[in-house]
């Protein structure tokens, strides 16, 4: 399944790109989510225009529905690599699952900021997200897809008051 997802900031770029890349974004964004519960970083390094975080984020797993209700929880390792020269960066999501399930998942994508008229951002992300599971596929990269969402809509609003 592949999403885009897109917003208009009404902040400067490099303002927006400041608040992204701050190292207290991820916490502001479980904290203020509702389909979040938990984050704490991991790593963080900035070197020359490039910058490196990792972060472990934690959801309910009634948030998403009966599908995950036996998980006691859905965690997972986000990787950002960010290139402030190209306003834009990959992101790899890797869940916390036993191996032979984390392998049937697949998340990841890029993510992008584009001046916009009138000072405002333009902020893109695309994401590629595949589960590979008989029978209930579909519907869990439906109900992830939905959080996905939800996490990127609430990420632009905090863009938008510069929280982070």
């Amino acid at each position: 399944m592949d999403l885009r997802i897109e917003h208009i900031v009404p902040r400067d770029l490099d303002l927006v790109e400041a608040t992204l890349l701050s190292r207290g974004f991820a916490l502001a964004l479980a904290s203020a989510c509702p389909a979040l519960s938990g984050a704490r970083g991991i790593d963080y390094a900035s070197e020359g225009d490039s910058v490196e975080r990792v972060t472990w984020f934690r959801a309910m797993p009634d948030s998403l529905g009966e599908l995950f209700v036996l998980l006691p929880a859905v965690t997972w390792i986000e990787r950002v690599r960010w290139s402030r020269e190209a306003h834009s960066g990959r992101f790899e999501v890797v869940p916390e699952l036993p191996a032979p399930m984390a392998r049937r998942v697949r998340c990841e994508g890029t993510y992008s900021l584009e001046p916009g008229p009138e000072g405002t951002t333009l902020r893109r992300v695309e994401i590629a997200l595949s589960i590979r599971a008989p029978l209930v596929a579909r519907a869990a990269e439906q109900r992830l897809a939905g959080m996905l969402r939800t996490v990127f809509d609430t990420e632009a609003a905090l863009l938008a008051q510069g929280i982070g």
